[in-house]
């Protein structure tokens, strides 16, 4: 399914100074000369549903705290953008593979997606964490615990790489958080390991408090914007050009403190 956002045409300039008339650098007069909406790119991005940072709300409009963030920052580049939503991030992978997208977000970074895409700035904090009930009594450091704990996470995630990366068996792998909560409340899960807000936001949509639920930060990742290497071999001012903004956002937001 994609939704399509566009921007409004900011007014063309009348005179254009002789400096871009002059310019050789085709890539810089393609990121400041002024365009119309005609001339504008539009970017594809695909989208994994993962909430609270990216979900369909009650009138099927995508949303989440990922939309927020990168739609503010593209809109201030004054481009265009169409955002699919997508069952997981190894379907984003696939379709930036394909060439049906130009990007997919939010995202971690791994040895998979850099061979074929460049990584932004960081456009949230992704705390990965082990929850598990307070009634187990559980040591998530423990070596016992990677022997014998059984584990959930989400497929396709840069949290089912880390685990298969440091050895830790995965007793379930889902597309579904809601299932993986159920799991484990359940204990037929010991642990779930992933993105801190992802687990909370689908425990509270059970009515359940973490008051019975322990947890542990295992890490602290950026969560990013993946941009295609065809993208920006086409585009290579784009990337600079997204950092600077998502900066200039950052700043002013910190300044609103």
């Amino acid at each position: 399914m994609w939704q399509k956002f566009i921007t409004m045409p900011f007014k063309v300039c009348l005179v254009v100074s002789a400096y871009f008339a002059l310019t050789a650098n085709n890539a810089y007069a393609e990121q400041v000369l002024p365009q119309t909406t005609e001339q504008k790119i539009t970017l594809r991005f695909a989208v994994p549903h993962f909430p609270p940072y990216i979900y369909l709300n009650e009138n099927k409009k995508l949303t989440g705290q990922g939309i927020v963030r990168v739609t503010q920052v593209l809109n201030n580049l004054e481009v265009n953008y169409e955002f699919e939503l997508v069952a997981n991030y190894g379907v984003a992978l696939r379709e930036m593979r394909s060439g049906n997208v130009d990007g997919f977000f939010l995202a971690t970074q791994n040895r998979f997606r850099d061979r074929i895409a460049k990584i932004s700035d960081a456009v949230l904090i992704n705390n990965w964490s082990w929850f598990y009930k307070t009634s187990n009594v559980i040591d998530v450091k423990h070596s016992g615990f990677r022997e014998q704990a059984k584990i959930g996470t989400i497929l396709n995630t840069n949290t089912q790489v880390w685990l298969q990366d440091n050895n830790y068996p995965i007793a379930t792998l889902s597309n579904d958080v809601d299932t993986l909560v159920e799991m484990l409340l359940a204990d037929r899960l010991d642990a779930v390991f992933l993105s801190e807000s992802v687990f909370v936001h689908a425990l509270s949509k059970r009515s359940q408090s973490l008051d019975n639920i322990a947890s542990v930060i295992e890490a602290s990742r950026d969560f990013s914007v993946y941009f295609s290497n065809n993208f920006l071999v086409e585009h290579r001012w784009f990337l600079d050009a997204f950092n600077s903004e998502l900066a200039k956002l950052k700043a002013q937001e910190k300044e609103a403190l």
